[in-house]
């Protein structure tokens, strides 16, 4: 029987993964056909790049792409995907999620960050499904945000959605290397390696406690990630897998040595 998505982390890196998919953005787009064939009617998104006092989701028909980034090559800021919105679907996600007493508003004003559009660019490079984003509440933990993947796990299996955590495995700017080339490390710092087998082995064991906690279990979490805002994708995609799913580990890069591009796949057969 044929794997069913229920959710993705994404690790999508600095900006220019845009232009320089290389393995990671191949693979994928292998993983937007498989969402094509079962059917996704759209993706429903969490990124760190827009945070919140309360939570809150797109609910424009057409959101613009917001280039929210600067000194970057100029291909960058002439990429404008047309991504369709779900202004239905949004109006649906608030009501669900107020019947369980979740506080959530509508902006129709707020476009897709890169943090949502760029892996949606590999994942459907010929044009896709509509897309919601929801922002990440300043306040949210790992156990919120897990907590609040279940109930969006729920709601999107009733509606074919898929949601999708959009992140980083590995996030320290002091430890990344700007300057030089993107990729071309071949032994990544040995931080990062323990952090991340760690991170491999406690999802491959589906050990969701674990994961709702790594800032206090998980091998020097705090180097990998000084701020939480690009981790907590992670536990949300998870918490929106149902219970037993399998992880598929996509393929790795390390770029600007010390930023991991490792993105993983939650399917129920």
């Amino acid at each position: 029987m044929t794997a069913f998505i229920d959710s993705i982390f994404i690790s999508h890196g600095a900006p220019t993964y845009a232009i320089d998919p290389g393995l990671p953005g191949k693979a994928l787009e292998q993983v937007g056909q498989q969402l094509v064939a079962q059917g996704t009617s759209a993706l429903i998104v969490l990124s760190p790049h827009w945070r919140s006092a309360k939570l809150a989701v797109t609910s424009h028909a057409a959101p613009v792409v917001v280039h929210d980034f600067h000194g970057f090559p100029k291909a960058l800021y002439e990429l404008k995907p047309e991504i369709a919105g779900a202004p239905l679907l949004a109006g649906k996600l608030v009501e669900a999620l107020g019947g369980q007493g979740m506080s959530v508003e509508l902006r129709p004003q707020q476009g897709f960050d890169h943090g949502a559009w760029v892996p949606y660019l590999h994942l459907f490079p010929n044009g896709g499904p509509p897309m919601l984003q929801l922002s990440m509440p300043v306040e949210w933990s790992s156990q919120t945000a897990m907590k609040v993947g279940e109930l969006l796990g729920e709601f999107a299996r009733q509606h074919k959605a898929v949601v999708v955590g959009s992140g980083s495995l590995t996030h320290n700017f002091e430890d990344m290397d700007l300057r030089g080339a993107p990729q071309g490390q071949p032994t990544p710092p040995e931080y990062l390696t323990e952090f991340t087998d760690w991170i491999k082995a406690k999802l491959s064991a589906d050990d969701r406690q674990a994961i709702s906690q790594a800032e206090l279990e998980a091998p020097h979490f705090a180097r990998a990630h000084p701020d939480d805002d690009h981790y907590l994708p992670l536990p949300f995609a998870l918490g929106a897998a149902r219970l037993g799913a399998k992880v598929e580990v996509l393929p790795e890069e390390i770029r600007y040595k010390a930023l991991s591009m490792q993105s993983f796949v939650f399917a129920h057969a």
